[in-house]
């Protein structure tokens, strides 16, 4: 792969940066349906190719087209390149070798296209040809398979996948930005993974390699409530415990830990700006986009369902 000029890729950046939603995406979250969708027209977002409110996602999924193609097009590395869309070759695989199980159709269940397209993946899966795929997506994609003949259930294919994803960034990620945003995403799953599970012992079986977070420290999330929160605080991870700590005491869903995971990559460069350089820069804008788009989807799906602007905003990413 041949490096990209990282001060070009910067200026296209700062272009496409003026064209976000920024502050006018929480405006929507007061308008009618109606009126959010006019304005989302108005500020050409997904290329404004849309007639009504219901063709919203047709929107969203033109804009997430789009930054696929600036991703292959401007991507400064191999890594990054990587880090960006290989999640997806998991997700669709899994996706795929559940479809073909239960002899249904995988296209609802797909994401986008990874390093692979959907296509690919299909046909590769469907003739066991798996050779020129990385070797902890080819060997999950078997050991699903077994798993399901022998009647595992959705989680545990789930994990299965999750763990050979995490193992082929654990090889793959060497330095840099993308090594630190995958540490810290693995740290945070395992965390919540924690506080969700019955028992250390349960927790084990779903916990992902690659985190800088011990078992031991892990295992916290079964004791004192503030020895919990004393021993995260000052950390990256110090908010994030504090919210597991609130759920877990009050018996709510770990939704706001979730939204948290959803944009911590994002949440990461906002709050080391300094750590930025060309890579961040890039990166940053990546998650930018990735996130606004979800907060549309956020926010149309809300307002659909007739919830108050204070509910819209506090269900919003980033």
């Amino acid at each position: 792969m041949k490096k990209k000029d990282g001060a070009y890729t910067g200026g296209v950046i700062a272009v496409k940066e003026t064209k976000l939603l920024k502050d006018r995406l929480p405006r929507f979250c007061a308008m009618g349906a109606e009126e959010a969708f006019r304005a989302l027209l108005d500020a050409g977002f997904g290329g404004g190719d849309a007639e009504s409110v219901s063709d919203v996602e047709k929107l969203v999924s033109a804009d997430d087209r789009d930054i696929d193609r600036f991703i292959l097009e401007y991507a400064p590395s191999e890594e990054i390149l990587s880090y960006l869309l290989a999640s997806r070759d998991f997700y669709n695989a899994k996706a795929i070798v559940k479809a073909d199980f239960l002899k249904t159709d995988c296209a609802p269940m797909a994401a986008g296209d990874g390093l692979f397209s959907v296509e690919a993946l299909q046909k590769k899966i469907g003739a066991d040809d798996l050779g020129d795929m990385p070797q902890e997506l080819a060997a999950a994609v078997r050991n699903a398979k077994s798993a399901l003949a022998e009647g595992a259930d959705g989680a545990s294919v789930g994990a299965i996948f999750a763990r050979a994803e995490a193992a082929f960034f654990n090889r793959t990620l060497k330095r840099g930005a993308c090594r630190k945003l995958f540490a810290l995403r693995t740290d945070m799953t395992n965390l919540l993974t924690a506080f969700r599970s019955k028992s250390a012992e349960e927790a084990e079986k779903y916990l992902l390699e690659g985190g800088s977070l011990s078992k031991k420290q892990l295992a916290l999330a079964f004791g004192d409530a503030e020895k919990i929160k004393k021993a995260f605080r000052g950390t990256v991870y110090s908010d994030f415990a504090d919210m597991l700590v609130a759920a877990k005491e009050e018996g709510r869903p770990y939704s706001e830990a979730e939204k948290a995971l959803a944009s911590c990559e994002l949440r990461y460069f906002n709050e080391k700006p300094f750590e930025l350089g060309d890579d961040g820069v890039f990166l940053r804008y990546i998650f930018r986009r990735r996130t606004e788009n979800a907060n549309v989807r956020i926010v149309f799906t809300s307002l659909a369902a007739g919830l108050k602007e204070g509910e819209i905003l506090r269900r919003l990413r980033g």
